[in-house]
């Protein structure tokens, strides 16, 4: 099955997340690859016909490139996400004016796994696509998020499955005339009966089952069809502001009083859907800066962040530890020092409760000593510095992340060095320090990179 077949399949009779005016364009320029669509309507009640749906579909175009190369700029993982998005789409990059969420998530894997890479931003001009794996790479930014900074930036869409895609992250971002918001979802069904009646083609079903044939394309789509697949797209509205309101720290009611309309630059700020206006060409550097100030001391395997705003890891529009106001990193410039909490000194309940660091340092060094961590050493470093991650969250994400050439590498020399008797490829500044003393050496240089 071509990827045309595919997104055929993928797209009459399922639930999409498009913002409406560009769901015009979208089935006006598939129409066009299909050749058999001789009539759109679309949920206003406007019928497209094939002279008008050319010509819907060629006036789309596009002010910024659709391939972009993946960049790092100051620490900074620049990921594009262009177009639609898709489903199981099979390319890594934006192509052919789609993205695919799985692409997406194996570029977002690989940015996590770089030590080079201090923080993501998925640079964003989408007006939304598929349900389907929208939610999941929602969840997945979620999870990712906990162990470097995602921000997204809508330059100059991000609405429908793009907002889903956006409020997932750290920090939102928009350009002045950036639009965000279409929470909601809508579905698309066609009907050829009427060509195939002035072609002279009959079509005869044969089914076993009441419902087996649901949303076949050969006549009106029955009233209890249209009821199901009603429900069907309420319900997915429902998860949809759900998790988004969830992710963004709003009330769902509000992000379900909005009644899918979009908004554009300031105007999303005030509803939610972002949470600052910026210059597009600045938002990279505007990023980087925000870390720049931030200081992180290391004691034994513990970590503590100077911070002049301890709450700032609760905000509902960043829920991310490792963001640091910018507010707070100018109080600090003034000289102003967070007092150390007396409770750290508290004697422990039990005398068989370890002290807070040694449980800290006991719980990197259990991610450092997983076998997971063998051929991913720069991830674990970094799921170790986070003392959200437990040692099995670090473990299952660790066996889901893919193996870096160098460890792989690695491995081989550690085969052949069985049959030779003697390690090799060891290097040998190392010789003389114990194994424990080596990850506690590794564990202490994690600490200077951005989380």
């Amino acid at each position: 099955m071509n990827n045309l077949q595919h997104l055929i399949s993928n797209t009459f009779n399922r639930p999409l997340a498009l913002e409406a005016g560009y769901a015009r364009v979208f089935f006006s320029a598939l129409s066009q690859r299909m050749g058999n669509v001789v009539q759109l309507t679309d949920t206003d009640g406007v019928v497209l016909l094939e002279r008008d749906m050319e010509k819907v579909a060629s006036s789309f175009s596009r002010s910024r490139s659709e391939n972009r190369s993946y960049q790092i700029i100051n620490g900074i993982a620049v990921i594009p996400i262009d177009g639609s998005m898709v489903h199981k789409y099979g390319y890594v990059r934006p192509y052919s004016g789609m993205t695919g969420y799985d692409g997406i998530v194996y570029r977002l894997t690989e940015a996590v796994s770089d030590k080079d890479v201090k923080a993501i931003m998925l640079d964003m001009h989408t007006p939304g696509g598929m349900v389907a794996g929208c939610f999941d790479l929602a969840d997945k930014i979620a999870q990712l998020r906990q162990i470097k900074p995602i921000w997204s930036l809508g330059y100059d869409m991000h609405t429908s499955a793009g907002q889903m895609v956006a409020s997932a992250c750290s920090r939102r971002l928009i350009t002045q005339t950036g639009i965000a918001g279409s929470v909601g979802v809508i579905m698309a069904h066609t009907n050829v009966e009427k060509m195939l009646a002035n072609e002279g083609v009959e079509i005869t079903l044969i089914t076993a089952g009441d419902h087996k044939a649901d949303g076949h394309p050969y006549k009106s789509l029955p009233k209890d069809v249209k009821e199901k697949w009603q429900r069907n797209v309420e319900s997915a509205r429902q998860m949809f502001a759900s998790k988004a309101a969830q992710y963004m720290g709003m009330d769902v009611n509000k992000v379900l009083a909005t009644e899918a309309e979009i908004y554009e630059g300031q105007e999303a700020v005030d509803i939610g859907f972002a949470d600052e206006v910026v210059n597009g060409l600045d938002a990279i550097q505007l990023m980087a800066e925000s870390f720049k100030n931030k200081s992180t001391n290391f004691d034994m395997g513990a970590s503590m962040e100077i911070t002049a705003n301890p709450k700032a890891e609760t905000t509902g529009n960043d829920t991310n530890a490792n963001v640091t106001a910018p507010q707070a990193s100018a109080d600090l410039d003034q000289g102003q020092q967070e007092q150390p909490a007396p409770a750290v000194a508290a004697a422990p309940e039990s005398n068989t409760d370890p002290d807070p660091a040694t449980a800290e340092r006991e719980r990197c060094m259990g991610i450092l000593g997983l076998e997971e961590s063998k051929g991913r050493e720069a991830l674990a470093h970094q799921l170790a510095s986070n003392p959200k991650i437990s040692v099995e969250e670090a473990k299952a994400f660790l066996a889901s992340a893919p193996k870096s050439a160098v460890s792989q590498n690695d491995a081989a020399l550690q085969v052949l060095a069985q049959d030779h008797g003697q390690p090799l490829g060891q290097d040998v500044n190392s010789a003389d320090v114990s194994e424990e003393q080596q990850n506690i050496n590794s564990l202490a240089a994690s600490y200077t990179r951005i989380d």
